[in-house]
């Protein structure tokens, strides 16, 4: 079985399809191309998904390991809470530690300049 040769095919079916959406195809034929692409790419074990649509935005996340890291704290559970620091730090994020609470910012060399803040709870 030429693998490769079976791969250059599949690029050339793909390339079709484009130029016949650039023309205008109408959908019925388009579909039923990439019907075809999907069952030829399933005999190599290859699967065609659309990528799924990912949020960046990690602030919320952050938010939320620093909520866990304060309530670590309040726990005395230093050694977790040492953990979660020192890994976000990895990461790129600064945290630091007030009474009020726990706000976190980038590394300067590190994504955004953008600040977020935990709470307590």
């Amino acid at each position: 079985f030429n693998t490769a040769g079976a791969l250059g095919h599949l690029f050339d079916l793909v390339r079709a399809i484009n130029q016949a959406k650039d023309a205008g195809v109408d959908q019925a034929t388009l579909r039923l191309a990439q019907d075809t692409l999907r069952q030829l790419t399933g005999v190599l074990g290859l699967r065609l998904e659309r990528p799924l649509e990912i949020s960046t935005d990690i602030h919320p996340f952050v938010d939320l390991l620093v909520k866990v890291r304060w309530s670590l704290r309040e726990e005395k559970l230093w050694n977790l809470s040492d953990m979660v620091r020192d890994r976000l730090a990895q990461l790129g994020v600064v945290l630091e530690d007030s009474k009020e609470g726990t706000t976190w910012r980038w590394k300067p060399d590190k994504g955004s300049r953008e600040e977020g803040i935990g709470d307590k709870g």
